[in-house]
């Protein structure tokens, strides 16, 4: 067998064999991360999986070409003495990669937000898909991904942290009884504290606002993180089935049209 066919089955076999630790690791560390997980938070677990099977990648790759160099004939310890020097200039032209990497670290360390918070940052607001050690991807709700590179990253607001208020003005016609209608409204409240979503005492406030064309009485829940808008869409739908079952009005804008003669 000569040289070059030595050196190339030798790199065939580092990598291969790089591949298999990768994997395995990886598999390691996700099972028993995942096995924490029914314990602690699923969130917290698969952001953790994924820096640490990034960092682990980055490192496995740094290791696969240092060994692939050596079965070429390259002088590696000579190489890594002169990292010493190349370094500074590297660390120069790599600043912002570097700054990725310590926000990314950062936000994960103090637990800014995890895989599956619903945050909003500047003015795009999602879900986060992935948070690595570079960048994080965030998707909307009508689908578009955000990339945003970790050192932008300054001002977060995390909506999944702690739980969400739901705020909803039920409008109803001045025709109607107002005990008439609050007994309605506490009809729906207490078929809605069953919900999984609802954690807290849906409250009656009492009259909002007289506007216009109708009488506002503000219903308040507290629910899970993000599920404020969930609430209030299902509340509304049982309040049309409620009202229209007691005979009560929901008020519609109404144009009148007056013919002269």
């Amino acid at each position: 067998m000569s040289e070059i066919q030595k050196q190339l089955l030798g790199t065939v076999i580092i990598i291969l064999l790089v591949t298999a630790v990768y994997m395995t690791v990886k598999n390691i560390v996700t099972n028993t991360l995942l096995k924490k997980a029914k314990r602690k938070s699923d969130k917290k677990a698969l952001t953790t999986i994924t820096v640490t099977t990034n960092v682990l990648k980055y490192l496995l790759y740094i290791v696969a070409i240092l060994m692939i160099l050596d079965v070429w004939g390259v002088d590696t310890k000579a190489l890594l003495t002169s990292l010493g020097v190349v370094g500074v200039i590297v660390g120069l032209a790599l600043q912002d990669l570097l700054k990725d990497i310590i926000a990314g670290t950062a936000i994960l360390t103090e637990d800014q937000f995890q895989v599956g918070d619903n945050i909003k940052i500047g003015d795009f607001r999602g879900d986060v898909i992935s948070l690595g050690l570079k960048t994080t991807k965030i998707r909307a709700y009508s689908g578009e991904v955000k990339i945003i590179a970790n050192r932008n990253i300054t001002e977060v607001i995390n909506y999944s942290l702690k739980a969400s208020k739901s705020v909803v003005d039920v409008p109803t016609s001045y025709e109607n009884d107002i005990d008439k209608v609050k007994s309605a409204i506490k009809t729906v409240c207490e078929k809605m504290q069953n919900e999984e979503y609802v954690t807290g005492e849906i409250e009656i406030l009492g009259v909002e606002d007289l506007s216009d064309s109708s009488v506002n009485i503000r219903v308040v829940a507290t629910t899970k993180p993000t599920y404020n808008y969930t609430f209030k869409r299902a509340f509304l739908e049982e309040i049309i089935r409620e009202f229209r079952k007691q005979n009560l009005t929901i008020p519609y804008p109404q144009v009148e049209v007056h013919n002269e003669k």
